[in-house]
């Protein structure tokens, strides 16, 4: 009996020993281990780890680590001094997260407080990264390499911190320098610490600079990758992107993975080509614009509301959907709008914006378009814009624009596209093809009863100017029309009035405005109805000086037209008109010549031929039978 009783003090005794040496090994911070736990961290996560200075740890109950100096290693072959340099480190975790850390589960930690933090977060194009440490850097297959995230964190406060950023596969080179706390996953952080984060981003991401101020509510959507479980945070940005400036204020999940962003933006630069390039997006080139809406993000898709975005002069709005994840991306939606001013985007056309034509007595644009940035993006938009703006009191804009803008594999089409102008319609389709060397442009365009005096400015005599009524207003312009043609003793408003019908078919070859008007194919028919012809502009056309100066003695009056008719056949780059007549009371006029679009010359020769009556009855029956009815 004695030696049980001896055996079972005797285990009393060593549990005792035991549990007081744990005891006081809590109480002491188990200084003797500072070594083994170094060992044991570099061997769980296979990079060297150092622990240097102050120390201190407890193993029980709510597990923590304090070092004056913890120093973890990346991966080799990464090509960076460490993983993490961190000064006055507090450390706490949960047995239960580190023993499912080893079983493949994403590290997570309770507590992480560093009065300083050196930080590089490395990734190479094939996905292995400096923060995947032990058994998460081991590839799940050859075809998956894998994508492991950054250590969860219930509280982290950064008094001063440094995160240098490549990510191949995001091309992003970025330096964040960040200060802060936060509390996340329900807790709150200790009292007077300080409640979220500031941080300075300058950089690049996908070769767009960036120099950026940032406050967030918490430091995990600057620096993991996506955690669908975790509630988005605050998150506001300000500063140049580029040539641009941006301003976001809205909130965030994750933006170095799987990103979700949505809030208010207010975006503004120089051009939006600028802006584009980087993001792989086809953007004209442009004024400067600023942009004021909603934008969102998930599951790498890009959503933008866009309440107000002036270009120019132009005043646009619309609905974007920018997918990067298609080869190649693909943008979707709807620009809507009062107004569209052409000029805004002239460099898109070839023209210089706002500078005067090319010299050497050049007129039409010669600056080559971009047409490998056709082939960058597809594009699916449907267009409202309620005015496009010429830029010329000499063209009335035209109203209620509606077209279905496609581009794909590099080839641009207008669809469907309406307008209407001065009482009239306009519709067609028009398309370019950037494919092939050189590139080929088509379109196919009609238009209906419009008032020529109405939507042409310049046909307007002084006289008539200031009481020319407005395009929209159809009616008024054919009260107008109706008067001139009564005849009688009235002064000109229009030297040429009457409703415009016609037609165009042409295509074309070239880079440029120039070089696809050179070799312009096709033909255009133009008729005028119920329309008028100046007396003086009648004489002249017929170079009649006597009767035209008579006509300036006793004043203008406008001529009623019996007919108007332009047959123009187009090659390579040659108008020449299969007939073109015009016959008033006064005269009966055959315009023939032609138009050079390679070298910009001009040949006409006008024939009066009220006079000539063989060369009138000629030309009648060289004209269809139709037409000929028309002409007395």
């Amino acid at each position: 009996m004695k030696h049980p009783r001896r055996s079972l003090w005797g285990a009393g005794g060593a549990l005792a020993l035991l549990l007081l040496g744990v005891a006081a090994g809590e109480w002491a911070g188990w200084p003797f281990l500072r070594a083994p736990l170094q060992g044991a961290i570099a061997r769980a996560t296979e990079v060297p780890v150092l622990l240097e200075g102050r120390f201190r740890t407890r193993l029980l109950w709510r597990p923590q680590l304090s070092v004056e100096h913890l120093k973890i290693g990346a991966p080799t072959g990464m090509g960076v001094p460490h993983l993490a340099d961190a000064r006055g480190v507090d450390l706490a975790w949960r047995w239960g997260d580190i023993l499912a850390w080893r079983r493949g589960a994403p590290l997570r930690l309770e507590r992480l407080r560093a009065a300083k933090l050196d930080a590089h977060l490395v990734r190479s194009a094939d996905g292995r990264s400096s923060w995947q440490l032990g058994s998460a850097a081991i590839p799940r297959s050859a075809e998956e390499p894998p994508l492991a995230s950054l250590p969860r964190l219930g509280w982290l406060q950064v008094e001063q911190g440094l995160i240098m950023v490549d990510d191949a596969p995001l091309q992003a080179r970025l330096r964040v320098d960040i200060r802060g706390g936060e509390g996340h996953e329900g807790q709150s952080a200790p009292s007077g610490t300080p409640s979220g984060y500031q941080a300075t981003v300058t950089g690049q991401w996908r070769a767009l600079p960036l120099d950026l101020q940032v406050r967030a509510g918490a430091a995990l959507p600057l620096l993991q990758d996506s955690d669908s479980d975790s509630a988005d945070l605050p998150l506001r940005v300000k500063g140049s992107a580029g040539a641009a400036r941006i301003d976001f204020d809205g909130r965030a999940g994750a933006l170095l993975g799987e990103r979700r962003l949505q809030g208010a933006l207010r975006f503004s630069g120089p051009s939006l080509a600028q802006v584009g390039t980087p993001l792989a997006l086809t953007l004209p080139q442009t004024p400067p614009f600023e942009l004021q809406g909603q934008i969102g993000l998930a599951e790498g898709v890009w959503q933008l509301h866009a309440q107000r975005l002036v270009v120019g002069r132009s005043q646009l709005s619309g609905d974007f959907r920018f997918d990067p994840r298609t080869h190649p991306s693909s943008l979707s939606g709807r620009l809507l709008g009062p107004r569209l001013v052409l000029a805004d985007l002239a460099p898109a056309v070839g023209m210089p914006s706002g500078a005067p034509p090319p010299a050497a007595g050049r007129v039409l644009p010669q600056r080559r378009f971009d047409l490998p940035s056709l082939g960058a993006m597809d594009a699916d938009l449907q267009v409202a814009i309620d005015e496009l703006d010429f830029g010329s009191a000499s063209l009335a804009p035209l109203r209620q624009l509606r077209t279905h803008l496609l581009l794909q594999r590099g080839v641009l089409r207008l669809d469907d596209l309406q307008a209407t102008v001065a009482g009239g319609r306009f519709a067609g389709h028009s398309s370019l093809d950037a494919t092939g060397q050189p590139a080929r442009w088509a379109v196919d365009l009609r238009f209906d009863t419009v008032d020529i005096a109405g939507w042409i400015g310049g046909l307007r005599a002084p006289a008539g100017q200031a009481q020319a009524p407005s395009p929209r207003q159809g009616a008024a312009l054919k009260r107008q029309r109706d008067q001139a043609r009564a005849g009688g003793n009235q002064a000109v408003r229009s030297y040429l009035t009457g409703a415009l019908t016609g037609s165009m078919l042409a295509t074309g070859r070239g880079r440029s405005t120039a070089e696809i008007l050179a070799t312009l194919d096709g033909q255009a028919r133009l008729a005028l109805r119920d329309g008028t012809l100046s007396h003086l502009v009648t004489e002249a056309i017929g170079l009649d000086l006597a009767q035209g100066l008579g006509v300036l003695v006793r004043g203008d009056q406008p001529l009623p037209l019996h007919c108007a008719r332009l047959d123009l056949g187009i090659r390579d780059g040659i108008v020449q008109p299969r007939v073109a007549v015009i016959d008033s009371a006064d005269s009966t006029i055959l315009i023939t010549g032609q138009v050079n679009l390679r070298d910009e010359t001009l040949a006409k020769r006008p024939i009066r031929l009220s006079d000539v009556k063989e060369l009138h009855e000629s030309a009648l029956s060289a004209m269809p039978e139709g037409l000929r009815l028309l002409v007395p």
